[in-house]
């Protein structure tokens, strides 16, 4: 694996990205582990194997996990409506832009399903710019924090999101957006717990995840990565991140954990939703995430640079064509990424598992990902 070395050295020499952190796994051994550059540059804190990551996106593939415990426990069906769980998703409405850059709202035809939440199909954006739906959803959220100084809880979010317009009408496309976090208000209503008890409860401490939450207590905020700017040369970014309970706890994308941590994580889902004696998950319920559940129409939208040649699941990508994805990889292979550039991978035809933690503002996965598994394959027996 000398190569996969090489390939992360040179990101960090060549000033690309401030540092970085592996872990490849191949038949539960550990065939690479490498830590590069720097957790915090200005104060020349070198990235090391309990460096915390805020994971951002990749806390999605967790909290899939989580909830799909419920659904074996028969708590909910995939095509159950959600305002069966969250009544604000009862009568939606959908966000018809006009060419003048104005909006029409008119009901939906149908209600948002939970399946459409696991696929990115439901029609909830992200609050944000780029539609009339994202723009109403930025512009309740910042009203609410006006307010009341904070943003809602987890529940409450979950239930406003269904009060705002949709962008389409669900079903229609894939739009990555705030599906998942709605999924950790579900779980909140099923569980009686809040999404960080139940995931500690139910995940973290079984698989003996320690430094894995949605906070960093305040003896551990010191082992936190700084994020840079790397296209504004490297300047930090030096947001604050919480050391207790968040009112809102974001299934969606509020997560810290460290590499070995996350590994663990990534091997239970290889072995089929079990690590050291402790079952998550069901093997087949593992299967059914891993399947690419996108129809035909729905595939036309789901045309990120870095899903070249991939189907998605519930909650992750799935490889289907590595040579429409220019990816000396496999069929099959599954996982997902974080805004930070954070990716990993689960390769069940050569029994692997990939994780990488880094700190990049933004991501820029296609400039990265794509030369670290091409190192990785090619270092294969």
């Amino acid at each position: 694996m000398h190569l996969v070395g090489n390939t992360l050295s040179r990101f960090v020499d060549d000033g690309q990205i401030a540092g970085c952190c592996v872990k490849i796994l191949q038949h539960d051994q550990t065939c690479y582990e490498g830590c590069f550059g720097y957790a915090d540059i200005e104060k020349n804190r070198k990235m090391t194997a309990d460096t915390i990551f805020p994971i951002a996106s990749m806390s999605k593939v967790i909290t899939v996990v989580g909830i799909m415990r419920l659904y074996e426990q028969g708590l909910f069906k995939l095509w159950d409506p959600v305002s069966e769980y969250l009544p604000g998703f009862r009568k939606p409405s959908v966000a018809i832009e006009k060419p003048d850059g104005s909006c029409d709202i008119v009901p939906a035809k149908n209600e948002v399903t939970m399946r459409q939440l696991f696929t990115m199909t439901s029609g909830i954006p992200y609050p944000g710019k780029d539609t009339a739906a994202a723009r109403i959803h930025d512009e309740h959220r910042e009203a609410y924090i006006k307010e009341h100084k904070t943003l809602p809880d987890t529940k409450t979010y979950g239930n406003m999101a269904g009060q705002m317009p949709l962008a389409f009408e669900p079903g229609e496309k894939w739009m990555y957006g705030f599906s998942i976090d709605v999924l950790g208000a579900v779980i909140e209503v099923l569980s009686g717990k809040t999404l960080g008890e139940y995931l500690k409860e139910t995940l973290f401490d079984p698989l003996g995840m320690t430094d894995t939450g949605f906070y960093v207590p305040a003896e551990k905020q010191s082992r936190i990565a700084t994020l840079y700017h790397i296209r504004d040369g490297m300047k930090p970014d030096n947001r604050q991140y919480p050391d207790r309970k968040p009112v809102f706890e974001s299934g969606g994308g509020g997560l810290f954990s460290t590499l070995g941590d996350y590994s663990r994580f990534a091997q239970m889902l290889l072995h089929g939703g079990k690590l050291d004696g402790e079952r998550i998950l069901g093997r087949k319920t593992i299967e059914l995430i891993a399947t690419d559940h996108l129809t035909p129409e729905q595939q036309l939208t789901h045309n990120w640079d870095t899903q070249r040649g991939y189907g998605y699941g519930l909650g992750v990508r799935v490889m289907k064509n590595p040579e429409v994805a220019d990816i000396n990889g496999s069929v099959g292979e599954w996982g997902w990424d974080g805004a930070f550039g954070n990716w990993f991978c689960i390769d069940p035809k050569e029994n692997l598992t990939c994780v990488y933690l880094t700190t990049n503002l933004p991501g820029d996965h296609y400039r990265f990902v794509p030369r670290l598994m091409a190192s990785m394959y090619a270092s294969l027996d």
